[in-house]
C-alpha cells in the first residue's frame, strides 16, 4: 500500500490540437494512450469524501485494473493504490463512472495528461508544484484558469445529476 499526495492542476482544453502543437515544443517523445474506464464508489458524502476508483485500463492489447482509494483536497488528491479491495462493493455504491481516452506523457519531474472525455477534454499537470505552473503558462494556460475541483464535481456542476455513467455513445 502506497500512499502518495499529488499536486495537480487541470484545465478544460478548447483546442486540443494546438495543445497538441505546443506539447510538442515542450516534450519530444510521444505519449502513451490508453482507454481508461473509471468506476467511482462512495458512501454518498459527496466528491470530498474518500473514495474508492476501480480503474480499468486498456493499452498495447492488455487490460489491467488498479484501485485506490482517493481523498479530494482541493487541488491536491491523496491516492493509496491497492491491489485489491475486498468487499469495498458492499459497504459503497457505484455512485458514478466514465470513460475517457487519455494521452500520457511522462517527464522526468511532472506528468501531463490529456483526457477526452464524452463531456469534454481536459489538460492534467502533476508532480512539483512551481514546476507544474511553469509548464502550464508554457502551454498558454493562465492559473486562474484552473480547475480547483475534481471532474465528477465540474460534470454535475455543468451538466447536473442527470446521467452519472458517461460514455462515448450516449452524449
Amino acid at each position: 500500500m502506497k500512499e502518495k499526495i499529488e499536486t495537480e492542476l487541470k484545465f478544460s482544453v478548447k483546442n486540443p490540437m494546438r495543445l497538441f502543437k505546443e506539447l510538442s515544443k515542450v516534450i519530444k517523445k510521444p505519449p502513451k494512450v490508453f482507454y481508461v474506464l473509471d468506476e467511482i464508489y462512495g458512501a454518498g458524502g459527496g466528491y470530498k469524501e474518500e473514495k474508492i476508483r476501480k480503474r480499468t485500463v486498456f493499452h498495447s492489447g492488455k487490460v489491467k485494473i488498479i484501485y485506490e482509494k482517493t481523498k479530494w483536497l482541493g487541488g491536491k488528491i491523496k491516492k493509496v493504490k491497492e491491489k485489491k479491495i475486498n468487499g469495498f462493493a458492499k459497504q459503497l455504491k457505484l455512485e458514478n463512472s466514465y470513460e475517457k481516452i487519455r494521452f500520457f506523457y511522462k517527464v522526468r519531474d511532472y506528468d501531463i495528461c490529456i483526457d477526452f472525455y464524452p463531456i469534454g477534454v481536459f489538460l492534467e499537470i502533476e508532480g512539483d508544484t512551481t514546476r507544474i505552473k511553469e509548464i502550464a503558462r508554457k502551454l498558454g494556460f493562465s492559473l486562474e484558469d484552473n480547475i480547483k475541483e475534481n471532474i465528477d464535481f465540474y460534470y454535475r456542476k455543468k451538466y447536473g445529476d442527470k446521467n452519472d455513467h458517461w460514455r462515448f455513445g450516449n452524449f
